[in-house]
C-alpha cells in the first residue's frame, strides 16, 4: 500500500510539474522596446492640420532591420490604397454623373488609379517616427525572439492633392487621345473641383 501510494503521489508531481511547464510553451512577453508606445501604433490612418498620417506595420520579423523596410513598405501600400479609392470613387462617381457607359467608366477610372500605382509619381512623403518590439516567445527548447516593427509616415494635403490631380490629368489625357469630349469634361471638373478644397 505503502508503495502504491509513493507512486501515486509521484504521478501526481510529474502530472502537475508537466503541465505547468507545458503551459509556458508559446507564452509571449515584450523584452525590448525603441521607446513608450505610441499612440499612433494603434491609428492606420488620420489626418492633423496640413498632414495625412498613414501607419505601417510588420509583425512577427526574424530581423529587426528587414522587419523596419517591411513596415514602411506597408505604410506606402496604405498610402496608396487609400489615394487609388479616393481616385476610383471620385471618378467614377463623376463619369456616371456624366452619364457615360458603364465600359468607359470603368476604363477611364483605371486610367487614374494605374497612374496612382507608380510611387515614383508623388513625392512628399516622409517617415518622421519609427517604433519597435522585441518579443520573447517559449519555446519547448527554449526562447525564440521576434520583432514587432511600426512605421508612421506622413504626407502634406498639398501632395497628396498634387499626386490625385496627377491621375485626374492622366484620365483628361486619355480621354482626350480618345477624342472623348464627355470623359475629358469631367476629368476637367475633378481638378477644378480638386482645386477648390
Amino acid at each position: 500500500m505503502k508503495v502504491f501510494l509513493n507512486l501515486f503521489v509521484l504521478f501526481c508531481l510529474v502530472t502537475l510539474f508537466g503541465c505547468a511547464g507545458s503551459a509556458e510553451i508559446g507564452a509571449e512577453k515584450t523584452v525590448e522596446k525603441s521607446g513608450s508606445t505610441p499612440d499612433w501604433v494603434l491609428t492606420p490612418t488620420t489626418e492633423q492640420s496640413d498632414f495625412i498620417y498613414v501607419s505601417g506595420e510588420l509583425s512577427k520579423g526574424k530581423d529587426r532591420s528587414f522587419a523596419m523596410n517591411q513596415a514602411y513598405a506597408d505604410g506606402i501600400r496604405k498610402l496608396m490604397n487609400m489615394m487609388q479609392n479616393a481616385v476610383k470613387t471620385q471618378s467614377s462617381s463623376a463619369l456616371r454623373g456624366s452619364n457615360m457607359e458603364d465600359g468607359d467608366v470603368g476604363r477611364f477610372s483605371e486610367f487614374a488609379v494605374a497612374w496612382i500605382s507608380d510611387t515614383y509619381k508623388f513625392a512628399g512623403v516622409q517617415n518622421p517616427e519609427s517604433y519597435w518590439e522585441k518579443v520573447e516567445v517559449k519555446t519547448a527548447t527554449g526562447v525564440n525572439y521576434y520583432y514587432n516593427c511600426y512605421s508612421h509616415l506622413r504626407i502634406s494635403k498639398v501632395d497628396y492633392k498634387k499626386a490625385l490631380e496627377g491621375a485626374f490629368n492622366e484620365m483628361k489625357k486619355k480621354a482626350q487621345d480618345e477624342n472623348n469630349k464627355k470623359a475629358e469634361e469631367t476629368a476637367k471638373n475633378l481638378i477644378d473641383e480638386l482645386n477648390k478644397k
